[in-house]
């Protein structure tokens, strides 16, 4: 296995492309000129050609990464803003165009999924997010909460929904128990009202109930 690119260029890791290329051919002109040279000289001179052609091919994938991975860090601060705006169409096409397709990139596709209510295609890409990351607690964490939303009951989400809004509105929702016993109170209370007010008309010299 071939050492570390950049020792055999001679130059440190994390140099630019034009460091890469001025040190590639530097050195590629010295052993070029003695690969001509009779016995173990020249030998090694021409297996050294080769193993600068390598690490200079390998440097520049290196730099090709290393700016992949910062623009598409980049990408993914400006796909979360707009995510966060609920511009998700945007967001989308944003995320479509990054090639690098890591855990994070799942990450960002499962936001999208869940804003638009695809709980069960978010699911899938978290999944993916995890496998590709498993340290991560965030990506984790996110599944573990996505989960606990999927497996909330249908009847308990719609009663607690209508129990909060029967709150906002001042008043609860009677069981069927209480609701029957409200029932006979209201209608005591209604004949008990009507007969006060007959009284007080009859005072008055009037009559509310004839019958009465």
């Amino acid at each position: 296995m071939q050492k570390d690119p950049y020792l055999i260029l001679g130059i440190e890791r994390g140099a630019s492309q034009e460091e890469v290329e001025k040190a590639y051919k530097t050195l590629r002109a010295k052993y070029s000129d003695l690969k001509f040279e009779e016995g173990e000289v020249g030998a090694n001179a021409a297996k050294m050609l080769g193993k600068l052609d390598m690490a200079y091919e390998d440097c520049l994938m290196d730099i090709k990464d290393r700016e992949n991975v910062k623009n598409y860090g980049s990408s993914y601060g400006e796909i979360d803003s707009l995510i966060k705006e609920k511009k998700y169409e945007e967001a989308q096409t944003l995320l479509d165009k990054c090639e690098v397709r890591d855990a994070e990139w799942h990450y960002m596709e499962a936001q999208i999924f869940y804003k638009r209510q695809w709980h069960s295609e978010a699911k899938a890409q978290l999944e993916i997010a995890c496998d590709l990351d498993p340290s991560n607690e965030k990506y984790k964490s996110t599944l573990d909460r996505l989960e606990r939303v999927m497996n909330r009951p249908k009847d308990a989400e719609f009663n607690s929904e209508r129990g909060q809004r029967q709150s906002r509105a001042g008043y609860a929702n009677p069981n069927s128990s209480d609701f029957a016993d409200n029932g006979t109170d209201a209608c005591c209370n209604a004949c008990s009202t009507l007969l006060c007010a007959d009284c007080c008309c009859e005072c008055m010299g009037g009559d509310l109930i004839p019958c009465c």
